[in-house]
């Protein structure tokens, strides 16, 4: 029987997917954004600005708890079956962040490779924006987020339409940039962590949206 025709199949193979996803988000996290001290958007840069002055508080303990609340609006506006992919999507994340950041630390590199590199002479590829995006829009095919700004943004859709999920996160993320650059006093990782994003937003809605460039003569 086909995972389409199966219940129990789909589920497994979407929660499989999310779990990927998850997996990819801590990486992305863990390897380029917080051994080199750039701004991340969402409830986890809120929880990399508090994990600043609080050090005992893990950052993805943090943002399981900042989501909260968050959650309980969504559970209202977009039913059941996005809260509970949502509810397993924040859980793993979170753990998977603390988990790998016990296991081994990554160390820092150039804040701009971190960000973004060159990948041939016309196109340019952020690592950790790009692993960003990608494993945020996964999440959002099956109907789940990491909460936070992800979530809000989804929120924010039914009020403000003609703006992608992709444009409001990168709204979001970069007033928290804003205020990681007034905590941390680094401008220039803010700038980083900017950028990281702007291209985090273009991955995510090339995985949501797909390529949905188009053009009309009359």
């Amino acid at each position: 029987m086909t995972r389409q025709k199966n219940p129990l199949l789909r589920h497994l193979w979407d929660y499989g997917v999310i779990t990927v996803s998850c997996a990819i988000y801590a990486l992305a996290f863990n390897c380029f954004f917080q051994p080199n001290n750039i701004a991340m958007g969402g409830f986890t840069g809120i929880a990399q600005i508090l994990n600043l002055f609080l050090p005992a508080l893990p950052v993805g303990t943090t943002v399981l708890v900042m989501n909260v609340p968050l959650l309980a609006v969504a559970a209202r506006k977009q039913g059941a079956k996005l809260l509970v992919g949502t509810l397993y999507a924040i859980a793993v994340s979170s753990l998977m962040i603390d988990a790998m950041a016990l296991a081994y630390t990554f160390p820092p590199m150039e804040p701009l490779l971190a960000s973004m590199i060159s990948a041939g002479e016309k196109e340019v590829v952020a690592y950790g924006g790009v692993l960003l995006g990608l494993s945020v829009g996964l999440m959002m095919l099956k109907s789940a987020t990491t909460g936070g700004t992800e979530l809000l943004a989804r929120l924010l859709k039914y009020k403000l339409h003609g703006l992608s999920i992709g444009r409001l996160c990168m709204i979001i993320d970069v007033l928290v940039v804003l205020a990681y650059a007034v905590a941390f006093g680094n401008l220039n990782n803010a700038l980083y962590g900017i950028i990281a994003m702007y291209i985090c937003s273009l991955a995510m809605d090339m995985v949501v949206y797909g390529q949905t460039n188009a053009k009309m003569a009359y």
